[in-house]
């Protein structure tokens, strides 16, 4: 009996320390909607942290979207006002999914004070490219080993170990690479993605790469020119991953970080844009954009 006691004493114990250790971040919200932290109200504002010990005011046809222990989020929409104390059954995480690593993202990205934020997007997406083993005067990076598109401005980028001034672009059916189906002399580091989407067929997939004039470049990279009706179906999947509330600004975020992780890099680049121009004074969409755009040189 006391054996029995003693653990369910323990048993209590872990889930009040747990509950006690439940901290919160507001992602998103509309209407009219407050928090109130040690007697004192102020506005919602997204990405603002929240102690355990405070309080949700939601007005009448608003709503709230809370972020609680990293990864595990929630919404209310009801009128009321909420102590955070009460949301401890909603604070279980679930590491199985892209939104959970995007919540993950997003947690850490506004509440770590170091680095610049959106800058190690990376580090929370599935897919990662695969390791550079070609010795030639042209690195092209791994985020380029696949690309998924189906329009819309970006380029295709490389740099060079070697003092040149003129590079070879070449596109290649999958079927055959022993001769290129396209190769154009380029002046600069990179080549519009559109001019080469020209030379293509739609829903058909083809190798790329670049080298030094003269030399020559084994590294191919893979490029996918899918339809418009794949790539709704693949949009239309991504947001419906959230079942959470959104405002807009929040998903154009979340969708733009799932297009880049899905490999549909110039979609990302229109989400992001969007994203940033929705919200201009998140530092995190600005900060995200400019860094997305580092990344991928464009200018």
């Amino acid at each position: 009996m006391k054996k029995f006691q003693f653990l369910t004493l323990i048993i209590l114990s872990a889930g009040i320390a747990s509950a006690q250790d439940n901290s919160f971040l507001l992602y998103s919200f509309k209407g009219n909607v407050t928090v109130v932290e040690n007697k004192v109200e102020t506005k919602a504002k997204v990405g603002k942290t929240i102690n355990k010990a405070a309080s949700i005011k939601v007005a009448s046809g608003s709503a709230v979207t809370l972020i609680c222990n990293e990864a595990a989020m929630f919404t209310l929409t009801k009128a009321g006002n909420y102590p955070l104390s009460q949301f401890g059954d909603s604070c279980h995480i679930s590491n199985n999914s892209v939104s959970a690593n995007y919540v993950k993202y997003v947690w850490a990205q506004m509440t770590n004070s170091s680095g610049a934020p959106g800058s190690n997007r990376k580090a929370y997406m599935n897919t990662v490219g695969a390791v550079s083993r070609s010795i030639n005067n042209i690195w092209i990076d791994p985020r380029l080993d696949t690309l998924n598109y189906s329009g819309g401005e970006f380029p295709l980028s490389w740099k060079s170990y070697a003092d040149a001034k003129d590079f070879e672009f070449l596109l290649y059916n999958v079927s055959d690479i022993s001769q290129p189906i396209y190769k154009t002399i380029v002046s600069k580091l990179k080549i519009s993605v559109p001019s080469v989407a020209e030379k293509m067929k739609l829903g058909n997939t083809y190798f790329w790469t670049a080298s030094v004039k003269g030399e020559e470049n084994d590294e191919l990279k893979v490029f996918n020119y899918v339809t418009t009706e794949t790539f709704t179906k693949v949009l239309n999947n991504l947001k419906s991953q959230l079942s959470t509330f959104e405002a807009p600004a929040e998903q154009a975020y979340r969708i733009a970080f799932m297009l880049e992780d899905a490999h549909y890099l110039a979609e990302a680049y229109q989400y992001y844009t969007k994203a940033a121009s929705l919200d201009s004074a998140n530092v995190l969409y600005r900060s995200t954009l400019m860094s997305f755009k580092k990344d991928y040189e464009i200018k």
